[in-house]
């Protein structure tokens, strides 16, 4: 809010000054008015910082230019031929600079993007990674303990996935890695988080979802994966996952998460293509 304050006022000084000047100014300091029309690059830049897109670009320059204008026609007293051909030379001058670095700060900002969404995004299946889980949970733990709302974490396994790789090849392991992504995604609701946390397990975050609900939850998942058509070069392969659940009870992120992980081994250990809910 505090940088907010402070740019506008940037815009606010340096769109008021030329002006200012401009009817001020001496005869005799007339031949620096080039100068002085050229400030209003400074709120051009200040806007195009803040609101980093071509229109609002554009629609602040041509503002700009008409103020410029406008003010120019109402200060001199009579028309001069030379002087208006100088101003609209300045404008192409001040339009080429702006444009020049709008152009530098839109690929700036759009490949800082892209090496965020690099960072926090799973290339192979398109889900959040594990750096996302983190900061996820660091923002919801704090939330749901100051509203007192449940939160339900369940981790997910593909079930006999180094088989697959192993009978199938690392392709179709990467195929199965997509499928169980498309049906985690077909499968959360729109409140809900979900990311890869690493090899062939999932992590999904179930807000304001009560352990009944998450249950209910991870056993329709259960039977869309194990009733879904898994396929690799026309050849059904069978699969299925393991889920552990676990309720957030106050406990730190490490905590919550190995409730869920000690859930999840024991439905592996007890035959897989199961759900286990966490229990002391």
């Amino acid at each position: 809010m505090k940088r907010k304050i402070v740019l506008w006022s940037i815009v606010v000084v340096f769109a008021v000054l030329p002006i200012i000047i401009a009817f001020n100014l001496k005869e005799e300091l007339q031949r620096l008015s080039s100068f002085f029309w050229s400030l209003f690059l400074i709120p051009n830049i200040v806007i195009m910082i803040m609101y980093p897109k071509w229109k609002v670009i554009i629609g602040t320059a041509l503002f700009f230019s008409v103020l410029k204008y406008v003010t120019h026609f109402i200060e001199e007293d009579s028309f001069n031929r030379i002087e208006t051909v100088a101003l609209i030379l300045e404008s192409f001058v001040d339009g080429a600079i702006l444009f020049t670095v709008s152009y530098f700060v839109l690929r700036h900002n759009k490949l800082v993007k892209y090496m965020e969404k690099l960072i926090i995004v799973d290339s192979l299946t398109g889900l959040y990674n594990r750096r996302y889980f983190d900061l996820y949970m660091e923002k919801t733990i704090p939330f749901h303990q100051r509203i007192n709302s449940p939160l339900i974490l369940i981790m997910v396994d593909i079930d006999h996935f180094k088989k697959i790789n192993d009978n199938y090849g690392h392709l179709c392991g990467d195929e199965a890695l997509k499928h169980i992504s498309d049906m985690i995604k077909r499968n959360v609701r729109t409140s809900d988080a979900y990311v890869r946390f690493g090899g062939e397990e999932f992590a999904i975050m179930l807000p304001n979802t009560d352990l009944g609900e998450g249950q209910r939850f991870a056993e329709r998942l259960r039977k869309a994966v194990n009733q879904s058509d898994f396929t690799h070069y026309n050849e059904h392969i069978p699969i299925s996952i393991s889920l552990g659940v676990s309720l957030y009870k106050g406990e730190n992120v490490e905590g919550f998460i190995e409730k869920a992980d000690k859930a999840l081994y024991k439905a592996k250990e007890n035959g897989r293509n199961q759900v286990v809910i966490f229990s002391y």
